[in-house]
């Protein structure tokens, strides 16, 4: 059976979607749009395993597209941002909507495992991927610079560890910026203040007045780390087999010294550029999200006053669009496609 189809898994006001599904029309290619969000009400799956024979045949029919897809046929899978499920109906009490999601969430892991395609990024390796405390101690093992980090819920602990940086420390979540409101409107969508406006937590400087109330770490591990001085700050993003590296002069405004994603203050209005890493800094990079099995990530680092590259973190789904907006000339667009398309890295 020819494998020709390429399965994008997001949503579809998704603005990285937009822009590769218009390149890979623009190379002939037609991919189909799973919203998942759209499962089961709007979607319909059959899988069926006949006695005596070692593979499922299966069926996937996308009732708002009116498309009936193989999934035998597909070549390539982008599992871009998946929805979670919301497509029940509303009057499930909160038990039969749980039960309903996680026997969902199994039927889709089962399907896709049974997929032999080119992924961009297998699921599971995503999540693998994607614990910050684990990436710290590979990203050491491999050489990076890795700022002094500590996690716990012992307030002596923090105590100790800012009196031991002087005072320059920083807290980052470890999940979820918005504060747990992007895990209520995942679990409990019926029950989120969808009226509410999100309060963003970015990466921040912890001074006296946080350390007056370090009691509260008791109730949840916190990360801290060493602040690190910087120069700048490179986005580094991997697609195939191919590298790009931006820089981000996140030190021109005061509102993004900390954290450059701090959009409302500046962080789309600073300097971005190309960048060129240093080969063994390049290396280190590909090796990392090689050991991952991913085929996508973006590596945030940090380039200090007395030019260290140090690691921060992995984003094994991370976005980039933004990036290629401000430097054009990093083409990752076409290079996703590109991989898509082929169903294999450049």
């Amino acid at each position: 059976m020819a494998k020709t189809a390429i399965l994008i898994l997001s949503s579809p006001d998704d603005p990285h979607v937009h822009d590769v599904v218009s390149e890979l029309r623009s190379m002939n290619c037609e991919p189909v749009l799973l919203d998942t969000d759209d499962i089961p009400l709007g979607t319909t799956l059959t899988l069926g395993l006949a006695a005596g024979r070692p593979a499922w045949r299966s069926e996937i029919l996308l009732q708002r597209a009116g498309l009936r897809l193989d999934p035998g046929e597909i070549r390539s899978v982008w599992w871009r941002r998946p929805g979670k499920y919301f497509g029940l109906p509303d009057d499930l009490s909160v038990q039969e909507r749980e039960f309903a999601r996680w026997e969902i969430r199994q039927v889709m892991r089962g399907l896709w495992a049974t997929l032999d395609c080119y992924w961009l990024s297998y699921p599971e390796r995503i999540r693998q991927a994607d614990v910050k405390i684990e990436q710290l101690q590979r990203a050491a093992s491999l050489g990076f610079d890795v700022p002094a980090t500590l996690v716990t819920n012992d307030p002596d602990a923090v105590r100790s560890f800012y009196a031991e940086h002087r005072g320059n420390i920083v807290f980052k979540a470890l999940t979820d910026p918005f504060l747990g409101m992007t895990s209520m409107a995942e679990k409990y969508p019926e029950e989120s203040p969808h009226h509410a406006e999100p309060h963003e937590l970015p990466t921040t400087r912890i001074t006296e007045a946080e350390m007056a109330h370090m009691e509260s770490v008791r109730l949840v591990p916190s990360l801290f780390q060493e602040y690190v001085p910087k120069r700048l700050e490179l986005r580094v993003t991997i697609i195939g087999d191919e590298l790009f590296a931006a820089e981000i002069h996140s030190q021109e405004r005061a509102g993004t010294s900390v954290d450059w994603r701090n959009w409302a203050d500046g962080g789309l209005e600073i300097t971005y550029r190309k960048a060129t890493l240093p080969a063994d800094v390049a290396e280190r990079c590909m090796t990392l999200v090689r050991g991952y099995g991913l085929n996508f990530s973006a590596i945030d680092l940090i380039l200090t006053p007395d030019g260290r590259y140090v690691f921060l973190e992995n984003n094994p789904n991370g976005q980039f669009i933004w990036v290629e907006k401000l430097v054009p000339e990093l083409r990752m667009t076409a290079a996703l496609a590109s991989c898509l398309a082929r169903g294999a890295n450049c």
